[in-house]
């Protein structure tokens, strides 16, 4: 059940001009509900120095809202009059205007070294660049000098945005620059960036650019629905803001810009997590599994290959360890089935409400160093005995509540005194001895099966959710393909289907 969970549906890429088909996995379109548990609790009865754990209709165990239980309290609304997909006209004219050969002359001015790859557009993924000539692994590729990059400084001084962008976050004074930039092209005015940003595409087929219409349609019964809608509603926020402080810029010229930044912006770690656009770097495609990051190594950004490439093969790049939903919400695409190793679904649980002892477990959990509602990944390779462990602990019903301190530590660190929680091998701290083998689930084997059985109805019910299932939904996506006659890779601009 769980494998079919995670294995549930069938995502189409919006990108216009390089439309794809890609089964998602369970991050991406696996709904679970605020009610998942409650369908049939789970109780468990102390019994001497162990746990029994029965089955129980009576009682009901709660989970946080979840984001798929987000979407349930939503479904009902609309995401508003702003969040349709913007017109064509609504972009700046000149966005896409430059030609591959005008990017490259402009990278040739930023003093961008030799290359061992070229810039190809009609791949599958749309851009990209592929190997002129064999590259070995750990060779540093890109070499994009520092001073190409856009960064939230240089975006202040080079559109000279004044005093009015303090109040702004840093991704909507990246917006203010790529929209006031892009609007200046058409009368003669940009800056330094100008060609760069006529070369960039008119659309990039990310969840801003899809019709309201088709979020609903692809993404019912997934918490992929809510994320598309948080997008939106912080998109159209964040260009409210930004028309307090400069009215001129127009609201499509803004999403236009939103959509770029989602698409491209990338985080230097060497730069203390410094957001930027970097030329000539963003052409690089994603590849789940990869190795090579993109990021400053002195006064260049490059990456450094993680494995060799022949002459001909596309070069890839790792946008970070995203699941499948980010990748369709943020870039328009998703990883087939089984592609992507970062794929999860983050399933939450929390200690019950309604539970006699609410209080007190939630005090319990937090002197231990967790929290009362905690979230854990399931992949498609499994998921961590943490979850089990924890589960075990929320719905136990001791006799009285001056034995769930040592439940606890039963539970979460057994009986080798470690003072650390096991759960940091799940949040990836990993300190000191924890690695997440110390404690036990409460009740032995009647209590794993009991949770086991648990996490099954959690991943039924969220199958339920699903109008269609995964194979009907992989025929519709089949059927979305069409071939886009006049379609332009290189702008992402297609008629409409």
């Amino acid at each position: 059940t769980l494998r079919a969970a995670c294995e549930r549906s069938t995502a189409v890429s919006r990108a216009p001009g390089f439309v794809m088909t890609s089964s998602m996995c369970a991050s991406a379109l696996v709904a679970t509900r605020a009610s998942a548990m409650a369908r049939e609790g789970v109780k468990c009865v102390a019994m001497g120095d162990g746990v029994d754990h029965r089955r129980s209709r009576r009682r009901r165990v709660t989970r946080a809202m979840t984001v798929g239980a987000l979407k349930t309290a939503r479904e009902s609304a609309s995401l508003g009059a702003d969040s349709v997909r913007y017109d064509d006209k609504d972009i700046p004219s000149a966005v896409g205007s430059a030609s591959k050969e005008d990017l490259m002359r402009w990278l040739s001015t930023r003093a961008l070294p030799s290359q061992k790859m070229a810039l190809e557009v009609n791949l599958a993924e749309g851009r990209g660049l592929v190997a002129t000539e064999d590259i070995k692994r750990g060779e540093q590729l890109l070499g994009v000098d520092k001073g190409t990059l856009i960064t939230v400084e240089r975006a202040i001084a080079e559109a000279k945005l004044g005093p009015k962008h303090a109040n702004l976050q840093e991704w909507s004074v990246l917006a203010t620059f790529l929209a006031q930039q892009a609007l200046a092209l058409d009368n003669g005015t940009a800056g330094a960036f100008g060609d760069y940003i006529r070369a960039l595409p008119r659309r990039t087929g990310s969840v801003l650019d899809w019709p309201e219409e088709e979020v609903d349609k692809l993404l019912k019964g997934s918490p992929s629905r809510a994320a598309a809608a948080e997008r939106q509603e912080s998109v159209n926020a964040a260009i409210d803001e930004i028309r307090d402080a400069f009215p001129e810029l127009t609201v499509g010229s803004l999403r236009w810009a939103f959509d770029i930044l989602f698409s491209r912006l990338i985080r230097l770690d060497a730069m203390g997590g410094e957001l930027a656009l970097v030329p000539w770097a963003d052409m690089l495609n994603h590849k789940p599994g990869c190795a090579a990051f993109i990021d400053l190594n002195g006064s260049a950004v490059n990456l450094t290959t993680d494995r060799a490439y022949v002459k001909g093969e596309q070069v890839w790049a790792s946008y970070g360890q995203r699941p499948s939903s980010e990748l369709l919400i943020s870039y328009g695409f998703a990883p087939a089935v089984g592609d992507n190793p970062d794929d999860e679904y983050a399933l939450t649980l929390g200690v019950d409400g309604n539970d006699q002892f609410a209080e007190v477990k939630a005090q319990v959990l937090r002197d231990m160093g967790l929290n009362p509602v905690e979230t854990f990944p399931l992949k498609l390779s499994g998921y961590p005995r943490q979850l089990l462990q924890y589960a075990s602990f929320v719905l136990c019903s001791p006799e009285k509540a001056s034995d769930l301190p040592g439940l606890a530590k039963t539970a979460f660190t057994g009986s080798n005194g470690i003072g650390q929680s096991i759960f940091d091998a799940a949040r990836g701290v990993m300190n000191g001895q924890a690695r997440g083998k110390q404690g036990v689930i409460l009740g032995g084997i009647a209590g794993e099966i009991a949770v086991r059985e648990m996490l099954a109805d959690m991943c039924a019910d969220a199958l339920s959710a699903y109008p269609n299932t995964l194979e009907k939904d992989k025929g519709v996506a089949q059927g979305r393909m069409p071939d886009f006659p006049g379609a332009d890779a290189w702008t992402g601009v297609a008629p409409e289907a």
